[in-house]
């Protein structure tokens, strides 16, 4: 095979694997329906998306300390469609500031739940209504 061969072989082959890659790459949405989120809990994988839509009176916050190392906490602006890549695997809590004494808070695991022990031992130091995520927890599988 000549030289010009074997690049244009390589940069085909390398199209196709990119394109493969992208396309096992999701979206996940988040619908804000009146004072809660549909789903609460979201499990995805590195790499995918999630999208809060319908958010007319609502934000998305993600809580400090119950994100993996390394993620970037993130706050949507209010009334505002937000969507969020996330590439850390590991637990993200998040909630609704405005709706937060309702119980609008919500749960995302990307891939392996490798945080989940250090995000229970924070969920136990809540005050007031941020403890209901404490209910999400309590959802996901024990043995992780």
């Amino acid at each position: 095979m000549s030289k010009i061969s074997s690049i244009m072989f390589m940069t085909l082959l390398m199209t196709f694997l990119k394109c493969d890659l992208l396309l096992a790459v999701e979206s996940h949405i988040i619908n804000a329906e009146a004072r809660r989120f549909v789903s609460d809990i979201v499990y995805i994988q590195p790499g995918d998306s999630v999208a809060w839509i319908n958010m007319t009176s609502h934000n998305s916050v993600s809580i400090e300390g119950m994100i993996p190392e390394g993620a970037e906490a993130w706050r949507s602006d209010m009334g505002d469609n937000y969507q969020l890549t996330l590439n850390i695997e590991g637990v993200y809590a998040y909630v609704c500031e405005p709706h937060l004494g309702f119980g609008m808070v919500g749960l995302i695991v990307v891939g392996e739940p490798v945080n989940l022990k250090k995000v229970r031992e924070v969920s136990l130091k809540l005050q007031g209504p941020y403890r209901r995520i404490l209910g999400k927890l309590r959802k996901l599988p024990a043995t992780q």
